[in-house]
């Protein structure tokens, strides 16, 4: 194994610093570290290396400093490496994320999927650093293999938090993954990191988290609790000085720290990585001769341990080590650099393989060294690191010892305050286990006491546009409301021998046994719903009524009642119902199962090509010839059975899927018809129209494919159009490039007499729910017959949908329909006639 390594500025410095001795195989990794965020000079690296070297595998990221040597180059100088394996193979895939709940960890799978091989010992890997959750795409990886060693980090963009891109030779991703696979039987690696931030003041508890994002620590905001303990600047500040404070804790025997991303309104903070709800974290700060000590002496130990020469030696260090380091992460890296050159860059997280299990870490420097040597070498540092304080120690570095030295003394202090904690116990309980403003059991209090009433009622209590209240009359009023139901409640449930607990925003919950009241479940809620609308509540100088929605559910052995209570409560907010019950013919849990199925479906078919488009053709009436063909999404399983678009078009807008698929049929359809001069037409709703990106795209292939002149852009007219302007906008920049415009659905929903005097288009589209019963029901036809007259006033063509039958055919061609579709005449294809 060899390896190289070059620093340069632009292409011609890259040109003449490059070894004609480097080898061109399949077998030599490329690494490029850019100092630059700009796509058009990534883009040059890219087209620079293609042409240069064809067959080797490259991959690369944008930093926040790039690392050779003892150098480090801040947004002035990039590096590439080169390691050119000799019993190595190399398999690279780039990903491309999405806005998905769960994109991360299904970008870190397909990932792991598509490059590990039965002799895989360890993957390189680069992901964006702002979009990607880096612990769920780490995640992603372990649900393939636990066991490959994981290397690498989140891009960076030089501290601006803004945009930061991962790339191969033919991509460049805003937001996704890359990385190479290294597998052999004969390579040897070793890994290592240091971390050495010192965790300082008292212990908090995460009280409020999902995955990445932070709302409460200790019962206050994550935004409260840096002002609290760091001052109002450094909150002000937040993200961007915040990755220098991380909170620290361990995971898996490994002190692991989070830097900060996003700070939002709320209070809430996003973080690097995942920090479950009831974790117990503290802040963190670094000591410069701490870190430097620390270094020198893992050093030492990892040449004690690894016994094989070091040919390539790979760093990814945290951003924020850099930052507080300063010079002193030349230090640092001139340690290191005694053990092999090193080349790497500067994260937002790196990811590091710790006892069978990869993690994403902050603040780290990881190390990666590889060899395919078979010499065995002892080697030792030169000497022990001094550092030359005569130089004069830094504020930082002063402030991190007093907070070192603060944190021992806080440390004793804490020992006493536990014992203090323990003789007030029901202080300590009271805060954990009560709502503060209403003084009320809290959901923890509620989580509780569930399994203690198996077979008793849960009833969830929502206000009715609680935020009206909040936005109009502000928090103060909103509070005053909380508080005022929770008496009300308290008075109600006291009657019944029930108890009431105060979940989180504007809910309650009662746990009421019905053996105790007279009553049944239903008339028990009825008459709660009563007697609440029945109180005054307080609101500004006057008084009004307050309405609530009630759920109902049996708390079961299965842990299952506060789910589907709380399933129950959405379902009857959503149907504009005052109360609902839940029970097991509602099959709320089963359509829960089923969209998530539907979800996981959807996405593995944009991933596997499995969304085609079917060809309906479109007939003169008159002539039954061909007039064009209407595009339409179909979806292909496994098995090779195709889904309607009623089956997963809607569950694909709820988890942002859509775009894709419309991208998806844009990029077939108009391919299959670039070679002829068949004319077709392609399905777009409002949706489309109002995604700047959608439509860029679709603009983009019409000019790729000069397909104007034979489609037709049918609008979809069953939602409702909040920006008029901006769809004629859309139709006028069709026109323009010689493409029709068709209103399809006319005559339901939105789509009305009024609104088409508004808007342009060459063809109406009558809906197949007047065209279908056409034959049997007068009122349809007569509908139909003045959509007709009224179009042919307007001088536009019409074209009835759902003919299914030659009774239909025959009235439609009676009524004077321009063209008809329909399956009498032709059912959807792959293929067109």
């Amino acid at each position: 194994m060899k390896n190289f390594v070059l620093p340069f500025e632009d292409i011609k410095d890259l040109d003449l610093l490059l070894d004609k001795g480097i080898k061109d195989t399949e077998q030599t990794l490329i690494q490029v570290f850019s100092a630059s965020t700009d796509k058009d000079k990534i883009s040059d690296i890219q087209s620079y290396i293609s042409e240069k070297f064809p067959f080797s595998k490259m991959i690369g990221t944008t930093t926040d400093g790039i690392i050779n040597g003892s150098d480090v180059y801040c947004a002035t100088k990039s590096v590439v490496s080169f390691t050119i394996f000799n019993d190595t193979i190399l398999k690279t895939f780039l990903s491309q994320g999405t806005d998905a709940y769960n994109s991360s960890f299904e970008t870190g799978k397909i990932i792991a999927q598509n490059i590990i091989l039965e002799n895989t010992k360890v993957i390189i890997s680069f992901a964006d650093g702002i979009y990607t959750n880096g612990e769920e795409f780490v995640n992603g990886i372990n649900s393939v293999s636990k066991d490959i060693s994981l290397s690498g980090g989140l891009a960076a963009d030089n501290g601006e938090m803004v945009k930061t891109y991962v790339f191969d030779k033919d991509s460049i991703l805003e937001n996704g993954a890359v990385a190479v696979s290294l597998s052999s039987d004969t390579l040897h690696f070793f890994t290592s990191y240091t971390f050495d931030w010192t965790s300082i003041g008292k212990r908090l508890t995460v009280t409020k988290s999902i995955k990445n994002r932070v709302y409460e620590i200790d019962g206050i905001s994550a935004v409260d609790i840096y002002a609290k303990y760091l001052g109002d600047g450094v909150a002000k500040k937040l993200p961007q000085v915040g990755i220098e404070f991380p909170l620290i804790f361990e995971k898996n025997g490994v002190d692991v720290g989070r830097a900060v991303l996003f700070k939002h309104d709320d209070g809430s903070l996003t973080f690097a990585g995942n920090i479950e709800e009831g974790s117990t974290v503290r802040l963190g700060i670094g000591y410069v001769e701490s870190i430097l000590k620390s270094s020198d002496y893992n050093a030492r130990k990892m040449l004690e341990t690894v016994t094989y020469e070091a040919e390539a030696v790979f760093v990814y260090s945290c951003m924020a080590r850099r930052r507080f380091m300063n010079h002193h992460i030349s230090d640092e890296l001139n340690i290191l650099n005694q053990i092999g050159n090193i080349s790497g860059f500067f994260t937002y997280g790196e990811f590091y393989h710790h006892q069978r299990n990869n993690e994403l870490l902050n603040e780290t420097m990881t190390l990666l060294i590889l060899s395919e040597s078979k010499n065995h070498v002892n080697k030792s540092l030169d000497r022990k690191f001094d550092i030359n304080y005569k130089e004069g120690i830094e504020s930082q570095q002063a402030l991190a010892y007093l907070a070192n030295s603060v944190s021992i003394e806080l440390e004793e202090l804490n020992k006493n305050l536990e014992e203090r904690v323990r003789e007030s116990s029901d202080y300590i309980y009271k805060q954990a286990y009560y709502d503060k403003l209403t003084q009320l059991p809290n959901r923890l209090s509620l989580i509780k006491r569930l399994s203690e009433c198996i077979g008793q009622i849960l009833l969830l209590v929502n206000i009715d546009d609680f935020t009206t209240i909040n936005d109009f009359y502000g928090h103060d009023i909103g509070d005053s409301v909380l508080k005022r139901l929770a008496d009300i409640l308290l008075v109600l449930t006291s009657r019944d021998g029930a108890e009431v607990f105060k979940l989180p925003a504007d809910e309650f919950a009662i746990v009421l046994d019905l053996k105790k009241v007279d009553f049944s479940m239903e008339d028990q809620i009825k008459r709660y719903i009563h007697d609440i609308e029945n109180e005054e509540f307080y609101i500004g100088d006057g008084t009004a009524n307050v309405s609530v929605t009630i759920s109902a559910a049996y708390i079961n052995d299965k842990g299952t009642g506060f789910s589907n209570a709380d399933m129950a409560l959405k379902l009857a907010k959503k149907s504009n119902k005052e109360y609902m019950i839940f029970n097991e013919d509602l099959e709320l849990a089963k359509q829960y199962e089923e969209n998530i199925k539907m979800a996981n479906i959807i996405k593995s078919a944009i991933h596997n090509d499995k969304i085609i488009p079917f060809f309906q053709p479109i007939f003169d009436t008159n002539t039954k010839k061909i007039e064009k063909y209407e595009t339409l999404v179909r979806l292909e399983l496994d098995d090779k059975k195709i889904l309607s678009p009623f089956l997963f078009l809607d569950i694909s807008k709820k988890i942002k899927m859509y775009p894709y698929i419309t991208k998806i049929m844009i990029e077939k359809t108009f391919s299959y018809f670039k070679e002829t001069d068949i004319r077709f037409s392609l399905n777009l709703d409002f949706e489309d129209i109002s995604n700047e990106k959608t439509v860029e795209f679709l603009f983009d292939k019409i000019n790729e494919y000069n397909i104007a002149s034979q489609l037709t852009i049918e609008i979809l007219e069953t939602q409702s159009n909040d920006n008029e302007e901006h769809v004629n906008e859309f139709i006028d920049k069709l026109y323009s490039v010689g493409a029709n415009i068709a209103i399809d659905d006319f005559g339901s929903g939105f789509a009305n007499f009024q609104h088409m005097t508004e808007i342009k288009s060459d063809f109406m589209k009558i809906d197949g729910s007047l065209i279908k019963n056409i034959d049997n029901d007068m009122n349809s036809r007569l509908i139909v017959e003045t959509i007709v007259v009224f179009a042919k006033k307007l001088h536009k063509k019409t074209i009835a949908e759902f003919v299914h039958s030659k009774a239909v055919y025959d009235i439609v061609k009676e009524l004077g329909i321009d063209m008809v579709q329909g399956y009498y005449l032709g059912e959807p294809k792959p293929q067109t006639i």
